[in-house]
């Protein structure tokens, strides 16, 4: 006979499978993810392999996250028609494109076999991250980018030792395990769909907690804006660092440090508590996203590796925060979903917004449009920040993780 006050046992049974399917979820989201992180080693491989020279590396970029992207916004779009089964062959899909990828020799080939692997990845992402954000947003997301961040140093570390040790095609065919993992992790996560556990059997959404307010909709595209400042300025921060003449061991040891940063910054963004406004949080993130363009200029090496550095901590706190508060507004499964939806576009806007600028301007107009994306989503989190999110203001208590005025006080 169960202690009085205590859970009964089909709830504490509901309840552990709930967290494994949880933990799964999460670790689909970052592996379903990973290949932006990973782009560096990868694209180096191909041509290593003599799939693609060297100038079209951007081209084989863009239409991954297009693809990305697309995959995304069908799910944000047709997620209602969606089973399970769509997602698991999704995920079989995109292992025999990455195996494809490792032989193919055509380069048209080549980029509609990276856009569908973008495509399968990219509603994997959207359909498991809106899951795992919502009830803790912001222990969602500072989670996910924490793994991916874990498993892209692994992965980065262990697919050049590999090429050296088998050629460059066997490291390119390794990667297949990539979804195959994602595969494996979305049948946990499936089983624990279904199962009981406290929330679900205490409380269920109101019609009015699945209202998404207008503050919703800003912290939204504070997140995008967010994603697409840091892409535009990561996209060029290479090239940046070449033209003032560092070398690649100076921009690998920047890479490696910020990573570092990086991974601590998502374990102090993961709390569900505000400290610090957001407002403030994203006009200081903004500074540290735009510094590479500021400190490279001057020529030290120290300058550079600071600014990556800076740039990793602005980023990590400013994409968690804005995404973890945008899901917190509302319980609506559409809206969580278009969320996780604003990184995968961010990701393909940003380098297209940031090829332009420089095509058109040069450095001075890449900076310039840096500024005002930033400002866009600063001024965002200011018209949150009126309607009470992200101030943790005491007014806004949580009743079953949705606060009394419709707007989650999570992050």
């Amino acid at each position: 006979m169960p202690e009085p006050g205590s859970a009964p046992p089909v709830l504490l049974a509901g309840r552990r499978t709930a967290d494994a399917a949880q933990r799964a979820a999460l670790l689909t989201a970052a592996l379903s993810c990973l290949q932006p992180a990973i782009d560096p080693v990868f694209l180096t491989l191909l041509s290593e392999a003599g799939h693609v020279p060297l100038g079209v590396h951007g081209v084989i970029v863009g239409g991954t996250q297009g693809g990305a992207a697309l995959g995304a916004l069908a799910v944000w779009r047709w997620r209602h028609r969606m089973r399970g089964r769509t997602f698991l062959a999704a995920a079989a899909l995109a292992g025999v494109f990455s195996l494809l990828t490792a032989v193919s020799t055509s380069f048209g080939v080549l980029l509609l076999l990276r856009c569908g692997y973008g495509a399968a990845m990219g509603m994997i992402f959207a359909h498991t991250m809106a899951r795992s954000a919502a009830h803790r947003p912001n222990t969602a997301y500072g989670a996910m980018f924490l793994l991916q961040l874990l498993l892209a140093t692994l992965v980065s570390l262990a697919l050049p030792a590999l090429a050296r040790l088998a050629g460059p095609h066997a490291a390119l065919a390794v990667l297949a395990l990539v979804p195959a993992l994602a595969c494996a992790a979305l049948l946990v996560a499936a089983q624990g769909q279904a199962a009981p556990n406290e929330q679900t059997l205490q409380s269920s959404p109101t019609p009015e907690s699945a209202l998404v307010p207008p503050a919703g909709w800003a912290l939204a595209a504070a997140a995008f804006c967010s994603i697409c400042a840091t892409m535009l300025v990561w996209s060029f921060a290479g090239a940046l660092a070449t033209a003032a003449g560092f070398d690649d061991g100076v921009i690998g040891e920047a890479v490696a440090l910020g990573s570092l940063v990086g991974a601590v910054t998502a374990l102090a963004a993961m709390r569900e508590r505000v400290l610090v406004p957001l407002p403030v949080t994203v006009l200081l993130a903004g500074f540290m996203v735009a510094s590479p363009m500021l400190l490279t200029a001057a020529g030290h090496a120290q300058s550079f590796i600071l600014s990556i550095v800076l740039l990793n901590i602005g980023s990590t706190a400013m994409i968690i925060r804005c995404s973890g508060l945008a899901t917190a507004t509302s319980r609506d499964s559409r809206f969580c979903t278009f969320v996780a939806c604003t990184h995968s576009l961010g990701m393909i806007a940003g380098p297209i917004m940031g090829s332009m600028l420089m095509i058109g301007g040069g450095n001075p107009a890449l900076l310039a449009g840096v500024a005002f994306i930033l400002a866009v989503g600063f001024c965002a989190t200011l018209f949150a920040a009126k309607q009470g999110v992200g101030m943790g203001a005491p007014g806004f208590r949580l009743i079953g993780g949705v606060s009394a005025t419709n707007s989650r006080q999570s992050a």
